[in-house]
């Protein structure tokens, strides 16, 4: 019975009851149930939908039309002028200049044979050059021309100038152009082989002069327009023509319905009072057109630049770009019936802010001159036939403020400025270092202050006899100083390593040791970047071997190159007594006109030498060099201030030329070398309380058997007494 009550269960046996057959067919009820579950869940979703609308449209309302504005406008930034760069005494060293710019702002739903039109009647009516096309462009040009489709060069070159273009369409021309690339070529970039940019490369690589040689100047010009036009610069304003006359400007005022989407733009460039005058040292700006540099893009970019803006590219322009540049000026855009864009300002924008420099613009024109000076009075002497360089810093040593930097060259039969060469070539200095060795090894207790050593010739084993200018013989640290002794410093150095001087003995430098003078060294700024505030200082180099005989050398300034900056911070170091400070181009900036400072370039202090009673000895054996019976620098006397210093002398060699400049080879074909020792002089003064001090270097200053004068010590009294005032001003000079 269970299992039969079971099966009448969930059979389907039940058809012949009339109940069942209502309850399977009650339709209306099963849909009333469903309609009753889904106007519930639509009241709830018309609930939460209306909330929503609620939440924007009443209790975020300002918040998403903000949000709205952001999206949907279009901004332009225009560059506002460049702050000016001042030297200390408030004189511009870099202004800008006003000009005006034809631009250009493409209207909405222009096309491309329109615009193209557009640049082909511009060319004409400004006479716009293509002189400045690159060989890139004209095959860019040659690739337009004979492009297929709708832009093609009938459709844009304006109708009264086709005839002219005819003889480029010829069967021949565009024959040409199809062979550019070969069918097999083809089937590889039909079937994916080969890119579009595959074959792009192709075709340039194989477009010849003739093909684009007959281009004439109006085309050329055409495609100048064009490219400019197109500028990678999207939702912005192009820049077409800069620096145009009144003239221009008043014609295309006159000629407006003519040239839509082209306008007049005030715009601005840098001048230099002072010509050439430490130009590099001021640094490059961009032009709109290069726009933002690639190496830096991605950085201004972030920083809200547009990709059209003008940026400072090299020295102080780069390093102080932030200052320099103020702030854009922002403007609306919108467009009129015509599709034409109409710009409303929205930001002022401000002008940059002003630099003010440690340059002293009057000192620095005198040093150039003196340089410029010693080097045409030399200029045909055949003992100083490899002597085109003089390398001049002048710095105050108290602070650490770069008064002067020049750096003047030979180039050909001109004299040229060349300053970035002062921190960014670096040479062997020689004995000027010696100072720096005294301190070490008397820091170290190697040496004592006062202790009395032999000077004559040093050998080791393995290594050539080494010597000083000539036997000094019983000599003490000032004098050592004052006399220049190799020995004395050579010994030093040998205690320092661990060794114990015999001759023609073996030396085995200890572990760390050529570690341990670099920090010393690097205590007076010499083989490290000095910190000066602008790109690409250089530190020089630093030699890798580390042999008994190159530690003698680098005792006696002839194994590392140091840079002319860090030779005048070494110099500024000894002279303040042990501190030395970051040397700086820009002291200050301020808002222009209003004189409020808004960045100050502090005096920073890197390291200080504590060891006093040695930088006192030192002090006296630089005094003693100039003043000394037996001192060796007495060419720094002068009757403007009592001067301290010492000279140095490197050997260095160059491939030998002939007396109109050819290199001689040897009869194997190599070229052949000839001694052209370097020349350098560190000085300060007042030697009491220093004011300023000065490194001097001469690359190859000399060549030849017998030595010649340090012409370092002639440029550097020279500077002193132009400081001092002891020398006639070039203003005054003029005047005369």
């Amino acid at each position: 019975m269970p299992r039969k009550k079971s099966k009448e269960r969930h059979g389907i046996n039940w058809t012949g009851s009339s109940e069942h057959l209502k309850k399977s067919l009650d339709l209306s009820k099963v849909i009333r149930r469903r309609m009753q579950v889904l106007s519930i869940c639509l009241c709830l979703l018309m609930s939460l939908i209306f909330g929503r609308l609620y939440s924007i449209q009443v209790l975020h309302s300002e918040e998403y039309q903000l949000k709205l504005a952001a999206y949907t406008k279009s901004e332009q930034t225009v560059t506002t002028p460049r702050g000016e760069i001042l030297d200390r005494n408030g004189q511009v060293l870099v202004g800008s200049r006003q000009r005006l710019n034809i631009t250009y702002f493409p209207p909405q739903s222009v096309s491309n044979q329109e615009e193209w039109t557009l640049a082909f009647q511009f060319a004409q009516d400004f006479q716009v050059s293509g002189d400045a096309l690159q060989i890139r462009d004209l095959k860019d040009l040659y690739l337009t021309v004979y492009a297929s489709g709708s832009d093609n060069f009938e459709n844009w070159v304006i109708e009264e100038s086709m005839d002219q273009y005819l003889f480029l369409l010829s069967d021949e021309r565009k024959e040409r152009y199809n062979h550019l690339i070969t069918d097999d070529e083809w089937s590889s970039y039909y079937n994916g082989e080969l890119s579009d940019s595959d074959i792009y490369y192709l075709r340039l690589a194989r477009i010849e002069e003739q093909d684009y040689a007959d281009f004439d100047e109006q085309l050329r010009g055409a495609w100048s327009v064009k490219q400019s036009m197109d500028a990678a610069t999207s939702g912005q304003t192009k820049n077409i023509l800069s620096d145009v006359s009144v003239e221009e400007v008043a014609f295309l005022t006159e000629h407006s319905e003519s040239y839509p989407g082209f306008d007049v733009e005030i715009d601005w460039d840098r001048q230099y009072p002072f010509g050439s005058t430490l130009k590099n040292v001021f640094g490059t700006v961009t032009t709109s057109k290069q726009g933002l540099p690639s190496e830096d893009l991605d950085q201004y970019l972030a920083l809200g630049y547009s990709r059209n803006e003008k940026v400072g590219r090299s020295g102080l322009e780069k390093q102080y770009e932030s200052l320099l540049a103020g702030e854009r000026k922002v403007y609306d855009l919108s467009y009129d019936e015509n599709g034409n864009g109409i710009l409303t300002e929205i930001v002022e924008g401000r002008k940059g802010y002003d630099l003010e420099t440690a340059i002293d613009i009057n000192l620095q024109l005198e040093v150039e001159q003196i340089l410029t000076n010693i080097l045409v009075e030399y200029q045909d002497d055949p003992r100083r036939q490899y002597m085109d360089r003089i390398s001049v810093v002048v710095m105050d040593p108290n602070n650490g403020d770069v008064l002067s930097l020049a750096s003047m060259v030979r180039s050909g039969e001109e004299i040229v400025a060349d300053p970035v060469s002062i921190y960014t070539m670096a040479y062997e200095a020689g004995s000027v270092v010696k100072g720096a060795v005294l301190y070490m090894g008397q820091t170290e207790g190697v040496i004592s202050p006062g202790e009395v050593m032999i000077d004559q010739p040093v050998k080791l084993k393995g290594t050539q006899t080494k010597s000083s200018w000539k036997n000094l013989g019983r000599i003490d640290d000032i004098q050592a100083l004052a006399q220049s002794s190799n020995v004395y410093m050579i010994l030093t150095a040998i205690r320092l390593a661990g060794g114990t001087y015999v001759y023609d003995g073996p030396l085995s430098v200890a572990p760390g040791t050529f570690s341990l003078m670099r920090n010393y060294f690097s205590l007076f700024g010499l083989g490290v970047k000095t910190g000066l505030d602008i790109p690409n200082e250089a530190t020089g180099y630093t030699g890798s071997a580390q042999e008994a005989g190159n530690i003698l050398d680098f005792a006696i300034g002839q194994y590392d190159t140091y840079t002319v900056m860090q030779l005048a911070q070494y110099a500024a170091t000894l002279a303040n007594g042990g501190t030395k400070y970051q040397p700086r181009l820009v002291v200050r900036a301020y808002e222009s006109g209003t004189k409020n400072v808004v960045y100050e370039n502090a005096v920073t202090v890197l390291s200080t030498a504590d060891n006093q009673e040695t930088m006192e000895r030192i002090h006296l054996g630089l005094y003693e060099c100039v003043y000394g019976t037996n001192g060796i620098c007495k060419g720094l006397q002068n009757s403007a201030a009592i001067t301290a210093g010492k000279t140095g002398t490197a050997q260095a060699y160059v491939d030998e030329e002939d007396s109109e400049g050819n290199v001689i080879l040897d009869e194997n074909g190599n070229t052949t070398k000839v001694q052209a020792p370097n020349n350098s002089v560190i000085a300060f003064a007042p030697y009491e309380n220093p004011e300023i001090s000065i490194a001097c270097l001469i690359p190859n200053a000399w060549n030849g058997d017998e030595s010649q004068t340090n012409l370092c010590l002639r440029a550097t009294k020279e500077i002193i007494e132009t400081y001092y005032g002891q020398r006639t001003s070039l203003s005054e000079s003029a005047q005369e």
